[in-house]
């Protein structure tokens, strides 16, 4: 796990409002049951849609489970952004996923899960 960060720094960085759209479009074709909710076999046909051929159920799996914070089994939009804003971002080697994903939710959800 990467060292403690100021979380606050992550709120000085823009968001445009053409990014969350384009998440957002990104979620809703992964979304196919249009839920509002990614479960395992929507998230591994978005996979395998975007060439991730691979990837194994197990695989699936541990990716909902590392990012899902509420244990509904699923990714909802706030999880899937913070995993592409992880990634845009290239934060792999600096920040911890899980808590990227719990700082990302608790900063923009109303519930602050």
């Amino acid at each position: 796990m990467a060292p403690s960060r100021n979380w606050e720094d992550f709120k000085k960085i823009p968001l445009h409002m053409g990014t969350l759209i384009h998440y957002k479009l990104a979620f809703e074709k992964a979304d196919q049951d249009q839920n509002g909710r990614i479960n395992l076999v929507e998230l591994g046909e978005w996979a395998q849609s975007l060439g991730l051929r691979n990837l194994k159920f197990e695989d699936l799996q541990k990716m909902i489970r590392e990012v899902d914070l509420n244990h509904d089994g699923c990714v909802d939009f706030w999880e899937f952004l913070a995993i592409q804003l992880f990634i845009t971002m290239n934060l792999q080697a600096s920040v911890d996923l899980h808590e990227f994903v719990k700082f990302l939710c608790q900063s923009f959800t109303p519930d602050n899960r």
